[in-house]
This record gives structure tokens, sequence and C-alpha cells, in this order.
């Protein structure tokens, strides 16, 4: 049970039992048995609590928008708040160990501390950016997201590395100013690391992925509807959470992604977290807090909506045409044997997405061109064995 109905932004765990979670409003919540219960701790800060994060099961930091920081040594039950050196507000934190951290804020805030947060140096950066998430592998290796303001182009988007604590910093990857910022970035060691971009136009998302530290990235899509919250425990087992109600999974680095389970309708996702490859939990809007102990897997493909559709449907893949992963949506307004099935031009069946009774509801479905030689596909919606409807997709390589 939650006692508080606040955005939760952000969630963390010490262990399997022993997480916090924080939120709007100076909202800090703990659990010591695993989620089952939470209680209220006491921030002392009206101020919205955008990440939390714990060292050790005593120590932790949370960072809040307008330029505050904040440290507990006692497992929550008192906050000390920290001179921030900034009236900047504050986007993202990566704490390496109890002493040494780094945050990122808005205006070219780029904060370090060596002593615990006793002291937080402002970090010199070449260019005036916006900075949205930062992430810290050891402590001299890290990345950093950032937007420019005032530029409208190629490289108003971009992230850096560094291998110098901080001190020097180098561009990696840029995109153009139709993306919204990288809210978000994650490595699961100093090859694999992600992101996530969003295109507002189109209303689609791609995670961005690099298993070269950095050097390259390559683009997946991940879906619509805006940015999306990621959590990777190796490089190829990760969760991405986001808006109205879904939550993805995937086994093979993001290349691509299956809906994870059924959730409230009209909720927002902000942070997730995993303890494993089993036990995660997952915070958004009004309080919310979601746990799984199966990795967030069941039989088939679950429901992307609670809605029961009127009638069946099958919609045109996106992006289109693609390379090389794109998402197919379905619906079926009763319980069927569904069968969606992929074929070249001269009608060869070339992969076979579902087979299998489907509970009534609406379906994404992600097909991975990567072994197929670019040209026009088509793909057959099934239902009880008779065709229902066919449409074509360009792969283009």
């Amino acid at each position: 049970m939650n006692p508080v109905n606040k955005d939760l932004k952000s969630v963390t765990f010490v262990n399997s039992q022993i997480g916090f979670a924080s939120g709007d409003s100076g909202v800090i919540i703990k659990t010591t048995n695993g989620g089952t219960n939470w209680f209220q701790l006491s921030s002392g800060s009206t101020d919205d609590l955008i990440k939390i994060t714990f060292t050790s099961i005593n120590t932790g930091y949370v960072i809040g928008t307008d330029s505050l920081i904040m440290k507990t040594t006692n497992s929550g039950l008192s906050w000390v708040r920290q001179n921030s050196n900034t009236n900047n507000s504050l986007t993202s934190s990566s704490f390496i160990n109890d002493a040494t951290g780094f945050i990122s804020g808005l205006n070219q805030t780029l904060l370090k501390t060596t002593n615990g947060g006793s002291n937080w140096n402002n970090l010199t950066f070449p260019e005036s950016l916006n900075f949205y998430s930062i992430f810290f592998i050891n402590n001299l290796t890290g990345w950093l997201s950032s937007e420019d303001p005032n530029l409208v182009g190629d490289s108003a988007l971009s992230i850096f590395k560094t291998t110098s604590g901080g001190i020097n910093w180098f561009k990696q990857y840029k995109h153009n100013r139709e993306f919204s910022p990288m809210l978000q970035l994650q490595f699961a060691d100093s090859l694999n690391g992600w992101s996530v971009i969003y295109l507002k136009a189109v209303d689609l998302s791609y995670l961005i992925r690099t298993t070269d530290g950095g050097n390259i990235w390559t683009e997946y899509p991940l879906g619509n509807s805006g940015n999306w919250c990621l959590f990777f425990i190796n490089q190829e087992k990760g969760w991405a959470a986001g808006p109205q109600n879904r939550i993805r999974r995937t086994t093979n680095g993001g290349e691509s992604w299956i809906n994870s389970i059924a959730l409230p309708a009209s909720i927002n996702y902000f942070s997730n977290y995993f303890a494993d490859s089993l036990v995660g939990w997952t915070v958004g809007a009004n309080g919310i807090i979601l746990k799984t102990t199966t990795g967030g897997v069941l039989t088939g493909f679950s429901n992307t909506t609670s809605e029961i559709p009127d009638n069946y449907s099958l919609s045109q893949n996106y992006p289109n045409p693609f390379n090389p992963n794109t998402i197919i949506n379905y619906k079926c307004s009763m319980f069927n044997y569904i069968s969606l099935k992929v074929y070249d031009i001269l009608g060869n069946e070339v992969a076979t997405l579902i087979n299998e009774n489907i509970p009534a509801g609406s379906y994404d479905v992600q097909f991975n061109g990567a072994d197929y030689p670019s040209g026009i596909y088509f793909y057959s919606f099934i239902i009880d064995g008779n065709v229902a409807n066919t449409k074509r997709m360009v792969l283009l390589k």
C-alpha cells in the first residue's frame, strides 16, 4: 500500500526488501518488505524530488527541481540539505559510492562531489547547454545528454563522454531539433548503453543503443507517445516504462520489444528498477507502484490497453519504410486464434509473428527485418484460419 497520491518520479532499491521512491511536493516513501507496504518519510521539502539514489543501506541522495540536494545517512529517517552551489534546476544524478557523485542541470549546470556532498564543485564545460541526464560507471568514465536551446540544427541534441572524471568532455552523438531531449542515459558497462529520443511530429519514440562505448549509436523503434524510462540489468535484458499504460521488455539489448504486462489505463510511468531478472518495480502518476516477480513475463502477448475494441482491425506498421524494426498493431473484439504472418513480394512466408489463442484487446507486435533483404513485404492478419486483412510494408536498408 502506498500512502501518497502524488506523482512518483524515481524509485530505487538497496536490496530485495528495502527500497525508496521520491516524487512531487517533497514526497519520499520507503518499504522494508519488498513493496508490500510503504510508509512516508519526512523530507522537510515541498520541491518536486525527481531522482533518488542510495549508495548503501544507510546513505542516500535526492535531488529536486529547485537546485535542491539532500542527503541521508540513516536510511531516510532524516534528510539534510546540502549547498548545491547553483540556483538552476537539477535534472539527473549519478553516484559511484558514498563519497563520489555527479549531478546535471539546466543552464550548463554540472556538479561533482568527492566528499559525500560536503562540497559540490562546478565542472567547466565548453558550451552553454541544458543537461538532462548523466551516468557514470566509475570515477572517470561517464556520459551526459544535452540540448542546445539556441540551436536549430543537426547538433541541437547531443551525448558527450568523459574519461577524466568530468574534466574533459567530447561529443559522441548528435541529433536534430525535431526530437525532444534525451531524458535518461543508462550504461550496463563500459561498452553497452541506451537512451530514448522522441520525435514529436509523428509521435514516435526510438531507443538509441551503443555497443562500443558511445562511438556509434543505432536507433530502434520503441513505440509512440513520448519519453520512456529505461532499466537494464545487463547488456541484453531490460525494461522500458512509459506513457499511456505501457511497459515493455527486451532480451536482445533493445533491438526488439514486446509488451510485458496488462496495466491500469491512462497512467504515465516515470521510473523503474529491477533487483534481478525477475523482481522489479515501476512507479508513476498519482502514486502508482507496480511490482513483478516474473520479469513482467506473461504467456503470449499482453494487452496494450484496458479497452475492448468493438471490431477487428489491423493498423499500418510504423515506421514505414523501416530498418530493421517496425511495430504492427492489431485489435480483436473476442477470444480468437490469431495468426500474424509476413510474406515477401513473391508470396513466400518469411515470418510468423503470432500464432496462438489471444484474448480480446489491442496489441503491438514488433517485426525485425535485420535478416531479410530490402524490398516490399506483406503482413496478413488471420482470425481462426481466415485472412481478415493484409497490408504492405517496405524494408529499406
